[in-house]
């Protein structure tokens, strides 16, 4: 029979069959070598009611394909097992409600946190030395980043780091080596053995191409407030390379700062594109 035909016997649309076709679910008997027609018989109607209740019962075109000749039993007992993973669903879904309004407060008290803590070590640094630059120039930096930080819609993954201390864990890998050795990235500029930031910005552009970018620090014990470091060197970086500002920057420019302490008591700097 035609597809018009078979699709009246199934009581569906003929888009439907095809796209059965095109994802080889239910493949007809015939194709007409000339006109592209399709042919069904009478016995491709079980399968088509089993495809169908499959499909409405939240199985994947995977699963159904596992379960085409597969006897009624064994899509009877496939159906007890899709009730109840939909039940364990439905009860997750019933505590992501419940908790729902707790998680958006924690997170407005964690955002609100996160500011503080990053104010309160910008307030605290005093970059005249280190980056050469004016009191009223850092207290631009420092309300562009306020700015930035009152607007900026924060996810979880903002707060993957612990601000509260600028210690390594000597236990683990040192996270710049993770960044260096990643074969993603590649190495466009370095500088090593400088005593002050002011020394390496400015001798290099960050191009913008729309690439990602990192400007990796590792930096001696005594240059202390890594949060504030990183933050002020991202600001007069990008004061060198654009004349916008910090948060219309952060928001457009695919750039980041990590910051750690050097193992061999020196400062040393890369600029790292990813390929």
């Amino acid at each position: 029979m035609t597809i018009k035909e078979f699709s009246r016997l199934c009581g569906c649309n003929p888009q439907t069959l095809r796209y059965y076709d095109h994802v080889d679910l239910l493949k007809p008997v015939k194709v007409d070598s000339w006109t592209g027609y399709r042919y069904y018989n009478e016995d491709q109607a079980l399968q088509f009611v089993k495809i169908k209740n499959l499909q409405m019962a939240g199985f994947s075109i995977d699963e159904i394909r596992g379960l085409l000749d597969a006897d009624n039993d064994t899509v009877f007992n496939a159906f007890t097992v899709k009730i109840k993973e939909q039940e364990d669903r439905l009860q997750k879904t019933r505590e992501i409600q419940q908790s729902y309004l707790s998680e958006v407060q924690r997170m407005k008290e964690k955002v609100k946190e996160f500011r503080e803590t990053v104010l309160s070590l910008m307030e605290d640094y005093d970059p005249t030395e280190e980056f050469g630059i004016t009191a009223d120039e850092y207290r631009e930096i420092v309300d562009s980043l306020t700015t930035y930080l009152d607007t900026h819609e924060f996810t979880e993954g903002d707060f993957d780091y612990d601000l509260s201390s600028d210690e390594a864990d000597v236990h683990e890998e040192p996270q710049y080596l993770n960044v260096l050795n990643n074969p993603d990235y590649e190495v466009i500029y370095e500088q090593h053995g400088w005593e002050h930031v002011r020394e390496v910005i400015g001798k290099f552009t960050v191009p913008d191409d729309g690439k990602e970018y990192m400007l990796l620090f590792t930096i001696s014990k005594d240059k202390e407030n890594q949060t504030a470091f990183a933050n002020t060197a991202l600001a007069v970086l990008l004061a060198h390379n654009v004349t916008t500002r910090l948060e219309t920057c952060k928001t457009s420019q695919k750039l980041g700062c990590n910051v750690t302490v050097s193992e061999d008591g020196q400062n040393h700097f890369w600029l790292l594109k990813r390929k």
